[in-house]
């Protein structure tokens, strides 16, 4: 389990970055203007926010047969359509899809 999801270090900041390439068809490429600016608000507001209060927003249950590298994917709502796919290595949430369309694990 990485650190940042056991329960003594949830009262940290919660970090996004970027370290793989993102999947094709889940870049930058695909985001239309009016995504962007749903991407940069997500953004302004978990800046300001620990882990706790973004998981407890944001979180969506996680597919445990979606991973990446060995590493369980976990899904964050951007808006009622738009989701983002990180992985959880080294303390970092680290941005692997830009899924603007929700088309993984659609329900």
């Amino acid at each position: 389990m990485a650190k940042l999801t056991q329960r003594q270090n949830r009262e940290v900041p919660f970090e996004l970055c970027f370290k793989y390439p993102l999947e094709n068809g889940y870049t930058f490429k695909e985001l239309t203007p009016e995504n962007v600016k749903q991407f940069q608000a997500f953004l302004n507001k978990v800046s300001q926010m620990t882990v706790t209060q973004v998981d407890r927003m944001y979180a969506r249950k996680p597919d445990t047969s979606d991973s990446y590298k060995g590493m369980q994917v976990y899904h964050y709502e951007v808006t009622e359509a738009f989701r983002i796919h990180v992985v959880i290595e080294s303390g970092y949430y680290k941005i692997i899809r830009l899924d603007p369309r929700h088309k993984v694990h659609r329900s």
